[in-house]
């Protein structure tokens, strides 16, 4: 595992497959909550802070995780500054979930994820769906509103989601989705209003 400081408020980490292996990490099946996960992330902080000074118990995350073909995969963490405005959350959620190949040891393994958009009529669905994923989501998730319509962009992958098939299903209860991501991402970033940025499902859940 190397670690790299780009600046005060954001570090680079290295995982190699051989990090996971030590650590019994299957990478198909990686998940954040898994106990070994954690301690991998915890285990990386700490490091952060003994090499470079990276406190960032106080503050609020984004975390950023991309396949490395020649390593195993990067993770990149920066602290957010208190008031939300960070400018390159953006290029965060539009880079970080695509399909790439890892090609380790003769074997391809894949880092599976992606973002989807889900539409609502009324914030009462959006509170009623919000309070459904308390238990099986855990990663991104940011609020937009454009003329009465609200909007959620959240990230799907084997980090984000314990259950695939139900927490579509539970989308696809409460919400409408929405096909062309890519499009609307960028659209809703331009014209609509940003309500919550990065972690609309657990602010929604606490004050509503």
């Amino acid at each position: 595992m190397k670690i790299e400081k780009i600046n005060d408020n954001k570090i680079k980490v290295t995982i190699s497959l051989n990090d996971l292996e030590e650590r019994n990490i299957d990478l198909n099946s990686i998940n954040y909550n898994s106990p070994a996960t954690q301690e991998l992330f915890w285990d990386m902080m700490e490091q952060a802070e003994i090499q470079f000074g990276f406190n960032a118990s106080d503050s609020q995350l984004a975390i950023e995780a991309v396949p490395d073909e020649s390593e195993g995969f990067v993770v990149i963490i920066t602290k957010l500054d208190e008031d939300g405005d960070f400018e390159s959350i953006q290029k965060y959620i539009k880079n970080k979930f695509k399909k790439t190949d890892l090609k380790v040891k003769k074997k391809s393994q894949k880092l599976c994820s992606s973002i989807v958009v889900y539409s609502f009529n009324s914030f009462e669905d959006l509170y009623q769906l919000s309070n459904r994923l308390r238990y099986i989501y855990f990663g991104e998730s940011t609020l937009y509103r454009l003329k009465d319509i609200y909007y959620i962009i959240l990230t799907k992958s084997n980090w984000s989601v314990n259950n695939i098939k139900l927490f579509e299903s539970v989308l696809n209860e409460y919400g409408t989705k929405i096909n062309n991501t890519s499009f609307y991402e960028g659209y809703l970033n331009e014209y609509a209003v940003k309500i919550i940025d990065c972690n609309a499902v657990e602010v929604i859940n606490s004050y509503f």
